[in-house]
């Protein structure tokens, strides 16, 4: 009969599992991608950073704080206390606030391009992770397949039909198929803590649910590419920054323009009479001279240049990319299509009757299980190759190319 330790352990173990049972739930891919690109911490980082540079903006539109001076002279009687402000005039504030506008569209672009680099990642991550799986169930497939072939021989030994040899020889190879299933569980863990860094905190994934085999390419490669020219993000940031340059060179010219800078107070003074006291008001009024903002708009100038040469770089490159991931996925889909993944278990049928019947040896058994193996996991790669020149064309379109 159960004592009480043995039954408070096993309600402590059941309220640790229970809840790391709903904990661990299963999604499919595309819910998990979406999870790490909405909520994981890398997103957040990446939006914290379009977040400072949106606050840096507003900080420049700031108007200069006044300030308050105190002085006095000894040689007779007389002190002053005034207030001075500087004001920004002659559309400087304007100037900085276009720029600003521009620099917070430039960034959120970047922000949008750098979560489409992580939601590829993230999907080719998941992908991976899928695929360990399904790795790992054929490897324990195998293993209960040899398993499975091991009883029978023992059966046929103890009956007298079979060798000890034949035994001993399936079970070697029991043992090889553990050690495969072993592996397959260790870069399956590996896959799923690569897909738990990128999840939020205290969210783990239980098994994931694979998607539909790929398709081929939804459209011709000049339709790719336009598609890509209006909506990969990397392109709107690099006009975005254009844009800044521009309105930066303007905002740069216009710093330099005359900022009045006016002062009001109080003195007072001895005189003949007494001790006097009066108002005093003044403007002082920076002259650009030596600095008219030329040096400072010729570098956002040269910048935009720069930037106007870099997004015709990427055109070209996306070109590049668009078609080699076309050409890649086609092939991948033709070689899963080739693929005759149930041949093997065909293969295996027909070796286990053919033993039976004493027309091959436990050597031609055992091998005609392995190819049936092989060609599991030929198949497995075949999808998961596929499936990353799917994720391959969509990162260079900038879009999702299939629901």
């Amino acid at each position: 009969m159960p004592t009480r330790a043995y039954v408070c352990a096993w309600i402590a173990g059941c309220g640790l599992v229970v809840p790391s049972m709903a904990f661990a739930q299963d999604r499919t891919e595309r819910d998990v991608v979406d999870l790490i690109v909405r909520d994981g911490p890398q997103a957040q980082a990446i939006r914290a950073v379009s977040e400072v540079i949106r606050r840096e903006q507003v900080a420049r539109l700031a108007y200069p704080n006044p300030g308050i001076t105190y002085s006095r002279e000894g040689a007779g009687f007389t002190d002053f206390l005034q207030v001075e402000q500087s004001l920004p005039v002659f559309g400087s504030r304007d100037a900085l606030s276009r720029a600003g506008m521009a620099a917070t569209a430039a960034a959120e672009a970047e922000r949008d391009a750098r979560l489409w680099v992580l939601r590829t990642d993230a999907a080719a991550a998941v992908a991976g992770l899928t695929s360990a799986q399904a790795r790992l169930d054929a490897a324990q497939a195998h293993t209960r397949g040899v398993d499975r072939l091991i009883e029978i021989l023992r059966t046929r030994e103890r009956e007298g039909e079979g060798s000890r040899f034949d035994r001993l020889r399936a079970e070697q190879e029991l043992r090889d198929t553990r050690q495969r299933a072993t592996s397959a569980a260790v870069d399956l863990a590996d896959a799923r803590a690569t897909v738990t860094a990128m999840l939020p905190r205290h969210v783990t994934v239980g098994r994931i649910t694979p998607t539909t085999a790929p398709q081929p390419a939804p459209a011709p490669v000049d339709a790719l590419m336009a598609r890509a020219v209006s909506t990969r993000a990397e392109l709107r940031a690099l006009q975005r920054f254009a844009d800044r340059a521009e309105l930066e060179s303007v905002a740069a010219r216009r710093a330099r323009l005359p900022a009045p800078t006016l002062f009001a107070g109080l003195k007072r003074a001895d005189d003949e009479s007494g001790r006097d006291r009066g108002g005093v008001f003044g403007v002082s009024v920076s002259l650009p001279l030596f600095d008219t903002g030329g040096r400072e708009a010729a570098r956002w100038q040269a910048e935009r240049s720069r930037v106007e040469a870099e997004r015709a770089s990427i055109e070209h490159q996306i070109l590049s990319e668009i078609t080699r991931a076309s050409e890649a996925l086609a092939l991948r889909q033709a070689a899963v299509a080739d693929d005759a993944e149930a041949a093997g278990d065909e293969l295996t049928q027909i070796a286990e009757v053919a033993y039976r019947e004493g027309e091959v040896g436990i050597l031609e058994l055992l091998d005609a299980v392995r190819t049936a193996s092989r060609a599991r996991m030929r198949s497995i790669e075949l999808r998961l190759d596929a499936r990353l020149a799917q994720i391959a064309l969509e990162h260079a379109v900038g879009d999702v190319l299939w629901p």
